[in-house]
């Protein structure tokens, strides 16, 4: 998928029929395989992306909830990552509600590389967000940014760089320029970040600015912790 001759359309079409078929193969590693294909698009015929955009969108979505496969969930996150990095808000049509609310499933997800791709995908989706999509996308912001806030204390330290990188993009979509300005003197440049000074800098900023996104963050916030401990306690109850 990533050779040039792929660029000639006797060629093209058939491959990508494969892979679509591929792509739902009993076996997983054919189908993490097939995903991974249409991903190299990008690559092999850069210029067909936006072409057949609609067409990989809708496999990439779909194998974002493969029901027995976490690598094939995997590989469809970095495959949405590199066909999203070339199309513009407009090119991913009604893709993108389905793509924002299956992305967000898995902030909480147990798996190290799901969290770490789910974080880098929303991240794009913050860049790309422009007119068409801004009011619904701020409004998934505004349901996940205690998760994103919470996460920046992740206990894998790649996955918590890469939230500070998305949860940077994204404060702008709650459209408080105070509360975006405390952020920034936290987030900006390479200095090691204090997640305690930030979080006492967000509720100092929202008790002035937004006092029913405080409460959000004051419940969402125990609701997490409450879930996480229900989870662990689960898990010890069966050992």
């Amino acid at each position: 998928m990533s050779d040039p001759m792929l660029r000639e359309k006797k060629f093209l079409k058939p491959v990508l029929h494969i892979l679509e078929e591929k792509s739902h193969d009993r076996n997983s590693i054919v189908r993490q395989m097939a995903v991974r294909g249409l991903g190299n698009l990008v690559y092999g015929a850069p210029e067909k992306l936006k072409k057949h955009k609609k067409f990989l969108m809708v496999i990439l979505i779909r194998a974002l909830s493969d029901p027995f496969s976490s690598e094939v969930i995997g590989e469809s996150m970095k495959a949405v990552a590199k066909v999203l990095k070339e199309l513009k808000e407009k090119d991913i049509g009604s893709s993108f509600r389905d793509l924002t609310q299956e992305i967000r499933t898995y902030f909480d997800n147990e798996d190290d590389a799901l969290r770490l791709w789910s974080f880098v995908v929303f991240g794009i989706l913050a860049r790309l967000t422009k007119r068409k999509w801004k009011g619904y996308f701020a409004e998934q912001v505004r349901q996940s940014w205690v998760t994103l806030l919470l996460h920046l204390q992740d206990p894998n330290p790649r996955v918590s760089v890469e939230c500070r990188a998305t949860f940077h993009l994204c404060v702008p979509f709650l459209g408080l320029k105070r509360l975006q300005t405390a952020v920034n003197e936290h987030l900006d440049g390479t200095a090691e970040l204090k997640p305690e000074e930030l979080q006492v800098d967000i509720c100092r900023h929202l008790a002035k600015e937004n006092a029913e996104l405080l409460e959000n963050l004051y419940k969402s916030t125990i609701m997490y912790f409450f879930s996480r401990w229900e989870e662990i306690r689960a898990v010890a109850v069966k050992l």
